[in-house]
């Protein structure tokens, strides 16, 4: 079932214009075109350009007073059917409450795409204070991380990372040359495991197979197009997430990158992703020697292609910006949309 009608939705996130396409591939920016590809009328509102722009100094907090007043008026220009927050903690409670009062029938909603860790509840403070004024909750964390939201009359509902065919149009499993067997593109800033671990793995595994880490152990990141031109000439990549606990279901974005450009993903076995993509979809480990056995045995057999090419499948299948918006808008709706990875599932 799908909701038969086009909305007007004004869509506030950063979209990281001021990166100059750096980030032209973060959810905010996928969100955005499932929106507009199932026929709705999607406003971007980028609201730390709007206050910086706002602000002498540049300064996206000096301007964020600018930022709220400019989104109210905003939605009594466009009288918008949805107001969608991205990652809004610059949005204030005032200003939903403004919105709201000159449109009653507004539906307001709200997307997340971190992690939600017990020791971090602070940094979604924000979230709890306005959950009164949500209608609904979407998040890449399910189980009871998740469930912690549906309160105060606003519902909870997790969303897999989006995958966009013009995005992520790379398909390395069927490419007979490759630059590198596995790749990390990720900072280890503030995180001493995630740079041991990327040790650990570069010595176990650098002798005999070519390595690439980017962001990580000094070496510079990468983003944009040279960010893709990696990942379509690598084999397999770390999908390799903070999980100072376990958060069912939960991956960065970085796992819509590896799959959706046909590499293998590589990830840790306690987000249970396998329920999500399938155990034939995926190589799951639970620590770096059992990583280091299965990168292995898996490129030594060319099996890489096989999990690679099925994970790609489904990532564009299952997982589209397409059908998880749409998924969204019936939802919020309460228009008993059946969530695309549940075929996935039966099967």
């Amino acid at each position: 079932m799908t909701h038969d009608s086009a909305l007007r939705i004004v869509h506030v996130c950063n979209f990281h214009y001021n990166r100059n396409g750096d980030k032209y591939d973060t959810m905010d920016a996928k969100i955005h075109l499932g929106l507009v590809e199932n026929g709705h009328y999607a406003y971007a509102f980028p609201f730390h350009d709007i206050a910086r722009q706002s602000s002498w100094r540049n300064n996206k907090r000096a301007g964020a007073r600018k930022a709220n007043k400019a989104l109210v008026e905003t939605c009594q220009k466009i009288r918008p059917d949805v107001l969608l927050l991205g990652h809004s903690q610059t949005v204030d409670r005032d200003t939903i409450e403004k919105i709201r009062a000159e449109n009653p029938t507004i539906k307001v909603t709200q997307w997340f795409c971190d992690w939600f860790y017990s020791g971090r509840l602070d940094s979604y403070k924000f979230i709890y204070e306005r959950l009164d004024l949500l209608d609904h909750f979407f998040a890449t964390t399910a189980g009871t991380h998740l469930a912690s939201f549906a309160e105060k009359g606003c519902r909870a509902t997790f969303i897999p990372n989006p995958t966009h065919h013009a995005v992520e149009h790379y398909r390395s499993f069927a490419s007979d040359t490759h630059q590198y067997d596995l790749v990390f593109i990720g900072s280890d800033r503030k995180d001493p495991e995630r740079r041991e671990m990327l040790l650990d793995i570069e010595n176990k595994l650098g002798k005999k197979h070519k390595i690439g880490i980017f962001g990580s152990l000094g070496r510079p990141p990468i983003f944009g197009h040279a960010k893709d031109q990696i990942l379509c000439q690598s084999k397999a990549a770390l999908n390799l997430t903070r999980l100072p606990e376990p958060m069912k279901w939960y991956s960065s974005d970085r796992i819509t990158s590896i799959m959706g450009n046909g590499l293998l993903n590589c990830t840790r076995a306690d987000a249970d992703l396998h329920e999500l993509y399938g155990n034939d979809a995926i190589m799951e480990y639970s620590d770096v020697s059992e990583l280091v056995e299965k990168i292995d045995h898996s490129l030594a057999s060319n099996q890489w292609k096989e999990i690679a090419e099925r994970g790609w499948q489904i990532s564009h299948d299952y997982f589209s910006a397409k059908k998880i918006t749409a998924f969204m808008v019936n939802t919020i709706f309460n228009e008993g949309s059946i969530a695309p990875w549940k075929h996935l599932n039966s099967k």
